[in-house]
Formats: structure tokens, sequence, C-alpha cells
């Protein structure tokens, strides 16, 4: 039953990254289309601004989902309802606060950055863009939390899912009756009304949950220990976007709003594919069975370098061709970045590599110890991206991200082999290693024996097949040579 759960829950994150991705290149090429690069850049900065009250939230929906683990298990109704209670007052409190933020960011932004657009124009389309968090945390967040704790993570994107069709279907006839930027996001906002009225239904036919218990308030104190890997993670999504804002100009955002298309799709859809396993590890790391811990951290690891080698190897060929093919006929800025995309994709592929490590310091409710390299990560990605995107731009802003995901990956590395008796760090970095002159080599191989002559999306298909042949070839040979017992681990878990 727990491995069907599991293969449900992965199945329908699968699905919903799928549907996401679609609705991310199809909702921006709409914009692009009716309203230009200008208003592109727009819609993506002032949603970077929006999403900054989530830092006021501290990290606390991850402290709420581990103390939600163990009541579940011991069927602790009056505690479940307790946790929930903290959690519902509190998301309520923030929607209170980022109903004023909106308001005053709804009045700054204008008035600060100079734009083509009119006030009232910028004014309105801030507080529209709102209504999409601002109903997440007054309705559906604490209901999301017990779903995702109780591994019912499935209701969750089955949901979404459906927002997000809805949402794309709905943007196409909108624009074809009256192509308004304010209408599309307004029913795309209101669409998310659905999230309270299919998480509530749910909860009330299989929680007994009471409202009325007193709160329990210690977890607001400990919402700290996470909000340090809450900011990194913050900083790495979204900083970026702000940086440019700042210094550059909204068709700089634009440009990098379009490749974050693809880097982001792909990172998404290798974190939907992982979902299942990390809670593996947590509960050999819970049960102190070192050598199954370790068995499995080797699976993870080569799990994630074969995901994270071979899509991203091939995303740093395919990225700017693609570019250039979605913006075709979009001529108020130049989409060509061959170098932004790859360094882009890079700083991707370092996030995701450490994921085994960070998601065992998650699940070993060691926020606490991590904190400080957090900081550090997001320390390291301002200052640098600050200094270097008025030289380099684009590519100044992808350097700082790649700096601090590498500092923080050596950390995690090395802080696993702290946690983990019997770990050593040289392992993982074989793996880097050995997967990274593989994917150097499949670059170079495509590059130069299969370049681009002329960039259609025929050329584009041919081109991926034949990128993808040559990448997991040489991949699949090195799994062969170093990593035999790691692949049949693999397969007996697959087969389990």
């Amino acid at each position: 039953m727990k491995n069907k759960t599991t293969l449900l829950n992965m199945i329908s994150g699968l699905i919903l990254q799928f549907f996401t991705l679609v609705s991310g290149f199809v909702l921006p090429k709409i914009i692009l289309i009716y309203f230009g690069s200008e208003v592109n850049g727009l819609v993506s900065s002032l949603n970077q601004f929006l999403s900054y009250i989530t830092l006021v939230e501290g990290g606390i929906t991850g402290v709420i989902i581990a103390n939600l683990y163990k009541p579940i298990v011991d069927h602790d109704n009056y505690k479940i309802s307790s946790v929930l209670v903290t959690a519902d007052r509190f998301y309520k409190k923030i929607g209170a606060l980022f109903i004023a933020y909106s308001v005053i960011l709804s009045i700054a932004y204008p008035l600060y950055f100079k734009t083509e657009f009119k006030f009232s124009y910028v004014c309105s389309l801030t507080l529209i863009l709102s209504l999409t968090l601002l109903i997440q945390y007054m309705f559906s967040l604490t209901l999301k939390t017990i779903l995702n704790a109780d591994k019912k993570g499935y209701i969750v994107n089955f949901t979404q899912t459906l927002i997000v069709i809805c949402n794309v279907v709905i943007a196409l006839i909108s624009v074809c009756v009256y192509p308004s930027i304010h209408i599309l996001k307004l029913i795309s906002g209101f669409l998310f009304i659905l999230q309270p009225l299919i998480f509530g239904k749910y909860a009330k036919k299989n929680y007994r949950i009471n409202w009325k218990v007193e709160p329990d308030n210690s977890l607001i104190q400990s919402r700290w220990n996470g909000f340090a890997i809450n900011l990194a993670a913050f900083i790495h999504n979204s900083t970026d976007i702000t940086v440019l804002t700042f210094l550059a100009s909204l068709k700089i955002v634009s440009i990098y709003s379009v490749y974050c298309l693809v880097s982001k799709g792909i990172k998404q859809l290798i974190e939907s594919c992982l979902s299942g396993i990390s809670h593996t590890i947590g509960q050999a790391y819970a049960r102190k069975d070192w050598k199954e811990l370790n068995q499995k951290l080797d699976i993870y690891e080569y799990v994630v370098f074969v995901l994270v080698f071979s899509l991203f190897t091939v995303a740093a060929l395919l990225i700017t061709p693609f570019v250039l093919l979605y913006t075709k006929g979009i001529v108020d800025t130049d989409y060509n970045q061959p170098l932004f995309g790859v360094l882009l994709v890079i700083s991707e592929a370092l996030y995701l590599v450490k994921l085994p490590h960070l998601n065992l310091a998650y699940t070993a409710n060691k926020f606490k110890e991590i904190t400080l390299p957090a900081y550090i990560e997001a320390i390291l990605n301002i200052v640098i991206s600050v200094v270097l995107v008025r030289k380099f731009g684009l590519i100044g802003v992808a350097i700082g991200t790649i700096v601090g995901m590498t500092y923080r990956m050596i950390f995690h590395v090395y802080y696993t082999s702290r946690i983990v008796p019997e770990r050593v760090q040289s392992i993982f970095y074989r793996k880097l290693f050995l997967f990274s002159v593989g994917s150097v080599i499949g670059f170079v191989i495509c590059h130069r024996m299969l370049p681009f002559t002329n960039i259609t999306v025929e050329s584009w298909v041919v081109h991926a097949v034949l990128y993808c042949i040559v990448i997991g070839i040489i991949l699949f040979g090195i799994s062969l040579l170093f990593f035999k017992q790691e692949m049949e681990f693999f397969a007996k878990y697959i087969r389990r």
C-alpha cells in the first residue's frame, strides 16, 4: 500500500509538472505575442516582488509538516487539530499582512521603476497578480500541509493540474475574445478558489479536525530554524529577476524569464521524479540503520546524477535554439544569449545534485545546523550578482548563482559525512567527476559534429533526438563501467 501511494504521488507529480511545463511555455508566449516583451518582463518582475511575502513565512510550512508526521501515525486527532489551528492562524496573519504589502507595492512600484506604462496600469495589475498568493494563504495552505504530511500529495497534484489546464484554456479564449493582460490574470487568480473547495471537502470527510482547540505556539517559535533554508531557496529562485529589475531593464527580465522556462521546467520535472525517494532516506535515518541508509544514499545520488546530467546536458545544447524558436517574430529585444543559457543550466544542475544530502538534513530535522551555510549561500549569490550584473548583465547574475550553489553543494556533502557513520565524501565527488567528464564529452561531440545550420522546429526535434541518443549512450556506458551495483539496487527498488 505504501509503495502504491508513493507511486501515485510520483505519477501525479509528473502529470502536474508536465502540464505546468506546457502552461509555462504557452502563457508567456501568449503574453509575448499579444502584449510584448515589456509586459512579459513586468509580469515576471511583479510576481517576484509579490513572492517576497513568503519570507515572512519563515519556514513554518516545513515545521508544520514535520510536526504532523507523528500524530498522523498515532491517530492523535487532538494534536493534529492543534498543529493545524496554529498553522491556520499564522497563515491568515500572513494573508492580512500580504494585503497591506500588495497595496504598498502597487503604489511604490510604478513610482520607483520608470516604465512605458501608466500608473493605473501597473497598480491594478499588481493587485490582480496578488490574488493567487492571497487565496492560498487565507484558505488553502493549512489544508495542503496535512495532505502532504499524510502522503496524500496526489490530491494536491491533481487539483493543481486541473487549475493549470483550466488556466491555459481560459487564457486562450480570453485573448481571442478581448486581449487584456488584466482580465487574463484576474481569471487565473480566481481559479485558485478550487484549491480550498477540493482540499476542504476531502479533509472534512477523512480527518476529525477540531478548529476550536488551543494552538501550539511553540511551533511558531521553531519556524526560525527553517528560515535560512527558506531564504536560500527563495534567493535561488527569485533574486536574479529582482537584481535585473533594479539594475537592468524589463526587457532583460523578459529574456531571463524565457530562458528560465526551460531550466526551471526540467528542474521541477526531476524533483517530481525524486519526490518518492526522499522519504525512504528519512525512514532509514530514523531507524539508525546506517548500512541501509548508505546504500539508499548511493542509489539516490546515482539516480540524481543520471537525471541531472542527461537532461541538463541536452538542455545546454538545445536551450538557445529553443528560445529563438519560441520568440520567433519577437524583435523588441535580443533573445540570442547562448552563454547565459549554458550558465543557467549549470546553476540549476548544481542546485539539484545536492538534493540527496539536503533532503537528508531535512528529514533528520537538522534545520538549525544547516542555517549558517544557507545564509552564506544567499549572501554569495546576491553580492556577486549585484557586483557583476552592471558589467556582464545576465551572465553576471548566472555566475553569482553558480558560486552560491557550489558552496552549498560542498557543505551538504561534508555535513552528510558528519551525521552518517561510514559516509565518505569521495563517493559523491567520484560520481560528480565521472558524470561531468561524460557530460562535457557528450556536449563537445554534439556541438562540433551535430551543429545547427538552420533553426526550425523540424531541425530542433531531429537534433534533440540525436543529442539524447549521444548523451544517453555516453552516460549509460559510464553507468555500466563504474556504477553497475547502483543500477542493480535501483532496479530492485523499482520492482518492489
